[in-house]
């Protein structure tokens, strides 16, 4: 018999504030062919189909609502945005990206970089499908280093004009999303006025008109098959010569008058090119968003699967489901409270972006938000790449099937690493957020910051010891936060004191940097992972129904159990734990392992992703392409709340492949 914990339907608070937002939009996918997965058609008529979707969606009166509540900057778009998007990326990466160019990206650009004149030109017939944009910064030459882009836009007085030039092959626009789709790029280039570089701006370019036909001194090339996202056409722009009108110039930081003088509220090219990047920030939240999209739907499938595929079994009986083994918990459930963190983060992240946005606060100014969503993108599309990898190995030879989708979520996820910023170079500046933090509490007299440095290290240490642990429990809630709080605070301040030996040795700024890079990928996950851990606890204290808390809580321990038994190696090395207490952590982790399965059917429920987007017949969605891997949906029995193998067979169970 099941448990009644285990028979209760999940409310809609895992779903979200906009559970009622994503349920429409749910419902406009869930019976339209135009949305059913396909996976025996060429990469052009593929790029068309995600078009088609993209423009559908697009349509939506939900859609056409969101826009509108962008340009009257509503409290509250950036989370609703952020709903959208894990709605559309479940059901087709491919035109979550593409919408993401198509409008978030160039329309973002348009309305964070832009004045009025520009929304009116450039957004508002975005909104009612008059065209769709693209967003141009990356080069070949420049992917990370956006600052030092070599695209050049000089200014002519004469005609009033900039001119657009690709002046060498590493100044090339790579990756264009909807490059061989779109009709406007949102061009970032370097202004030049006579001989003078004025940094980097961004441009609007038309690249081709209604019929498809490029403008002049526009060239398009298709980079052709890629790994994943095949339905987003990317192409490389190169420009020679093309002329542009002075109003082009997305001026909201600087202007360029009509003869030629340029003015800008600030002076710093450097600080200028720091507050248009971070006008930019929420599109970066939207991949960390997109991330937990896809490990929902793998997990789904995944978990799904193993409640129904049966393998061996106790002596002559039956045998049993897979989700049965401990192995396999120790792989999914962890997973399934990763995924389960990121998300209260994510949310975390777009209510603190909603606030800053709603009150017209200048994000450059907001450095540690910047950092938050720059390490959540990298820890969550890090961390989505594994789950998917996990899952597939769960799923056996059907998880290597393209029908099942996982495959095809992996390829699709893998570029997520390394476009939208490279996740090792986003750690970095999560940690140089962390160290300027750090040091405004220090002042400016190196001697004197050595000392407070030492002095806070011997109070955090006597403050946070394995002594001082011992009054706590280490498996609480509130003993993990404080162990992950003790190794951010002490992984800084080792790298703050580094960084102080070597520069005051005379070492160079940017070599002593370099020799504590792999310092600071660890400190910046770790900071991430304890915002995790501190917003899914905030989320078990919301939640207002008891039993669906008390399960919530559980994955919460889960999740922060296994982020400090999978570095258990440093705790040990520092005197933080004891081997007893690593061994109290083994422990938690096995029976959270077994107990929070008990409930994973219930949390991929409460994701609400619609059977079109899990599509994965081996998850209980029957398949007409192919009927020979259909495993029937779970019943309503929990199998694992006994080894009773006959209470187990609520349905047929399949063992063969």
């Amino acid at each position: 018999m099941a448990s009644d914990v285990q028979k209760v339907k999940p409310s809609r608070y895992i779903d979200g504030e906009f559970w009622e937002l994503k349920d429409r939009l749910r419902k406009e996918i869930e019976d339209n062919d135009l949305f059913r997965q396909r996976f025996d058609i060429t990469v052009d008529e593929l790029r068309e189909l995600t078009l088609k979707r993209a423009k559908f969606l697009l349509s939506l009166p939900q859609i056409r609502q969101q826009f509108a509540d962008q340009l009257a900057n509503k409290k509250g778009f950036i989370s609703s945005s952020q709903a959208i998007g894990e709605v559309f990326s479940s059901v087709d990466m491919s035109v979550g990206v593409k919408m993401g160019v198509m409008a978030w990206l160039f329309g973002g650009a348009v309305m964070n970089l832009g004045s009025e004149q520009h929304v009116v030109k450039w957004f508002q017939p975005l909104k009612d499908l008059e065209f769709t944009g693209m967003f141009a910064m990356s080069e070949k030459g420049h992917g990370s280093n956006v600052r030092n882009i070599l695209t050049e836009a000089h200014y002519d007085s004469k005609m009033q004009e900039f001119i657009i030039t690709t002046p060498c092959e590493d100044a090339q626009k790579f990756y264009i999303g909807n490059a061989l789709q779109g009709n406007y790029a949102a061009v970032f280039a370097q202004l030049i006025i006579g001989q003078e570089s004025k940094g980097p701006h961004c441009f609007i370019v038309p690249i081709r008109d209604a019929e498809g036909n490029l403008y002049p001194g526009v060239n398009v090339t298709d980079m052709g098959l890629k790994e994943g996202l095949n339905g987003v056409d990317n192409g490389i722009l190169h420009f020679t010569g093309a002329r542009i009108p002075r109003e082009n110039l997305l001026n909201r930081f600087a202007d360029v008058s009509a003869e030629g003088v340029y003015t800008t509220s600030i002076s710093s090219h450097n600080a200028r090119f720091n507050a248009m990047l971070a006008a930019l920030v929420a599109t970066r939240l939207a991949l960390s968003n997109q991330a937990t999209a896809s490990m929902k739907v793998a997990l789904e499938i995944a978990i799904r699967y193993a409640f129904k595929r049966v393998q061996f079994g106790p002596g002559d009986g039956p045998e049993v489901p897979i989700m049965h083994y401990q192995t396999h918990q120790l792989r999914l459930m962890p997973n399934l409270a990763t995924c389960l963190a990121v998300t209260f983060a994510n949310r975390y992240a777009a209510d603190m972006l909603d606030d800053d946005f709603f009150h017209k606060r200048d994000l450059v100014d907001n450095r540690s938000i910047q950092a938050l969503i720059s390490g959540l993108k990298a820890y969550a599309t890090w961390e989505n790449l594994q789950c998917l990898q996990t899952c597939r190995e769960c799923c056996g030879g059907m998880g290597y099937m393209s029908e099942n989708r996982i495959a095809g979520l992996k390829q699709d996820c893998d570029v997520f690493v390394t476009f939208e910023g490279d996740n090792t170079v986003l750690y970095q500046q999560v940690v140089k957020e962390l160290l300027a933090v750090f040091g405004q509490k220090l002042g400016d007299n190196r001697v004197l910051q050595t000392l407070s440095v030492l002095q806070q290290e011997t109070a955090e240490y006597i403050k946070t010891s394995m002594f001082a642990v011992g009054t706590e429990s280490v498996i609480s809630a509130s003993g993990m936060m404080k162990a992950l709080s003790f190794r951010e605070g002490r992984m800084l301040r080792k790298l703050a004191g580094r960084m102080l030996k070597k520069v005051g040795d005379g070492e160079e700024g940017f070599q002593a940097w370099n020799s504590c890079l792999h310092h600071t990928q660890a400190l910046a996950k770790c900071h991430i992972q304890r915002v995790c851990l501190e917003q899914f606890v905030a989320a078990v204290d919301r939640c207002p129904h008891q039993q669906e808390k008390d399960i919530l809580n559980k994955f919460c321990l889960l999740y922060g159990t296994h982020a400090l038994y999978t570095d258990r190696a440093w705790y040990l090395e520092h005197g933080y734990y004891t081997p007893a207490n690593t061994k109290d952590l083994r422990q938690q982790l096995l029976s959270l392992c077994a107990e929070t399965c008990k409930h994973a059917l219930f949390i991929v429920e409460a994701f609400r992703t619609p059977r079109i987007s899990v599509h994965a017949p081996i998850a209980g969605v029957p398949s007409t392409k192919a009927p020979w891997a259909y495993y029937p949906e779970p019943g309503t029995e929990n199998p694992l709340v006994a080894i009773d193998v006959d209470a187990i067979r609520t349905t047929p169970l399949q063992s063969k492949l």
